[in-house]
């Protein structure tokens, strides 16, 4: 069933999404998707040219992006850190959309505060100031005083963006769902499930108590970290679109200049920083996964405060531990142990090691052969990494790809601190703590008794699975089931060429029955009505037979 019609309530909206994608020179995906007749309009306008001087197809695409709102910049700043998923030009540019957009009226902002709030602004703040101090795609930021004197800072969400959003992510869930269906790589890279996971993330950002949830969390599992600052949220101004929490006065780590005139060390700085985000992996299983520069301050006594937890992910202990075993895979530069750790992440399946996939990885371990950790990029890697599966179509799963994106980023902040950074020596400490607990006596006779409990249910299960398989076999009810991508097109083709068999068929008979009516007229002497009605009904037949397998001849050439 075609999604627009589920949809119909956000026709205009897919009309707008369309004309902006033929717009940017990609009508042939509007064409193909089947949205053309749908939406009315018409092919000559897929067919026009792109607008001079042309802009490459990564470029194109950005633009596109940022033409169709805050949903799509989300969705391609999403994107940009999945070289699994797209081509090297295509991360790059995608990599530039920034989620800064014109603040909104200040009288909106105290609108929505007093609406969520229930209580006049000169009513809840001693002090609040029209001008923001910072404007995003989803809200913006306010610098406030409470009654008691505490100085804060109040996020506001935009004006119906909640709404805006919703219909978007359910029209890209039904794009997501056409493209399964109409392209082969739609399926193999499971775009129903990255549009899914994509809208869980961003639907949990526009409920603000989530993210001061968030806040909250950090900051208890951070309380014995003495260089690590989580700012306060007062949930007494808090609510889904207003969120209210101590204002940071700090300098921002990406601001060299400025730190060196505080008397900070950059190079203390960026270690520390790395030092929170694997923390937050090996030790927490809980990771702040937005950490650009603009979210981390370098506070007095050379602490580290960090904000806005909007965007976060967790790990459970399987891939904490595959993590560990993908590090040490790598340092001891072992293929089978690559293969191993990618196979416990969930990002291939035994079945999908083929003997191309163990050469590729091979070639890729042989590239930390004698090269000492310090010359190792997390960044280099982890894209040659992603690069690699992506040439084998094989698909990364959405937390673990936020993960390795914080890690790159984190990375990224860190050499702009302290260009010679270690990012592996850094490392080094949690992954022999992460190995040394995933090994340790007590582990290993955990898993060993809940494997062996799970051989035992399933000895126990095996009877009853194959007197069922037997019975059903015994009934004729077994049957196999397969997904094959062009099986549809195979069978669209044979139905196809069954029709017009059956077509040609009716035409040979109308001829015949026509030759044997003459035949008889002519030797046999048959005169009257009824044989002149059926000469003519057979040469009508014999007319009408022949346009029809014309036409689906015709068809079967498209």
């Amino acid at each position: 069933m075609w999604p627009l019609v589920r949809q119909a309530r956000y026709l205009g909206r897919y009309r707008e999404i369309a004309q902006v994608l033929v717009g940017h020179g990609f009508g042939y995906v509007v064409e193909q998707l089947g949205l053309l007749s749908l939406l009315s309009i018409p092919r000559r306008v897929v067919m026009r040219v792109p607008p001079t001087p042309p802009l490459s197809s990564a470029e194109r695409l950005r633009e596109a992006l940022i033409a169709l709102g805050p949903t799509f910049v989300k969705l391609g700043q999403a994107l940009s850190t999945r070289p699994d998923l797209l081509p090297a030009e295509f991360v790059h540019e995608l990599g530039k959309l920034q989620d800064t957009v014109p603040p909104f009226p200040s009288h909106i902002a105290v609108a929505t505060i007093e609406e969520s709030l229930g209580k006049p602004i000169n009513k809840l703040f001693a002090s609040f100031e029209l001008q923001p101090l910072a404007a995003a795609s989803l809200g913006q930021v306010h610098a406030a005083t409470l009654p008691t004197g505490e100085l804060v800072v109040v996020k506001v969400q935009r004006p119906d963006i909640a709404g805006r959003i919703i219909t978007d992510l359910a029209i890209l869930a039904d794009l997501a769902a056409l493209a399964e269906e109409r392209f082969a790589l739609g399926s193999q890279y499971r775009f129903s499930e990255l549009v899914r996971g994509f809208s869980i993330t961003l639907r949990a950002e526009l409920d603000y108590r989530r993210e001061g949830r968030n806040a909250d969390r950090f900051r208890q599992l951070f309380a014995a970290v003495p260089q690590v600052y989580i700012p306060t949220v007062y949930w007494a101004y808090t609510e889904e679109r207003v969120l209210t929490s101590e204002r940071l006065f700090g300098v921002k780590v990406n601001d060299l200049p400025a730190l060196t005139a505080a008397g900070i060390d950059p190079v203390q700085l960026a270690r520390g920083s790395m030092q929170v985000v694997l923390q937050e992996i090996f030790n927490f299983g809980f990771f702040h996964s937005d950490p650009h520069p603009g979210n981390f301050f370098a506070l007095d006594g050379n602490r580290l405060g960090i904000v806005d937890f909007g965007q976060v992910g967790s790990l459970d202990r399987p891939t904490t531990q595959g993590l560990v075993l993908l590090l040490g895979a790598l340092v001891e530069h072992d293929t089978h142990g690559l293969l191993r750790a990618l196979e416990q992440l969930e990002v291939i399946s035994r079945r999908a090691i083929t003997p191309a996939l163990r050469r590729d990885m091979a070639h890729f371990t042989e590239g930390f052969v004698d090269r000492p950790l310090s010359e190792l990029s997390a960044r280099e890697t982890v894209s040659e990494l992603l690069s690699l599966l992506r040439r084998h179509q094989i698909w990364v799963p959405g937390p673990l790809a936020m993960l390795l994106k914080a890690l790159v980023m984190m990375e990224g902040m860190g050499a702009q601190l302290d260009p010679d950074l270690d990012v592996f020596s850094i490392a080094r400490p949690y992954a022999r703590q992460a190995m040394a607990e995933h090994f340790s006596p007590q582990a290993l006779g955990q898993r060993a008794l809940r494997e062996s409990r799970l051989i035992g249910e399933t000895a126990l299960e095996l009877p009853h699975q194959l007197s069922d398989l037997l019975q059903s076999l015994d009934d004729g009810d077994l049957k196999i089931q397969t997904r094959e991508l062009e099986l549809r097109h195979l069978s669209h083709a044979i139905l196809s060429a069954a029709n017009r068999l059956a077509i040609a068929l009716v035409l040979v008979a109308m001829i015949l029955g026509v030759g044997l009516v003459a035949v008889a007229m002519g030797v046999g002497g048959w005169q009257g009505t009824l044989p002149t009605i059926l000469l003519t009904l057979g040469i009508a037949g014999v007319i009408l037979s022949s346009f029809v397998l014309g036409i689906a001849l015709l068809r079967g050439r498209e």
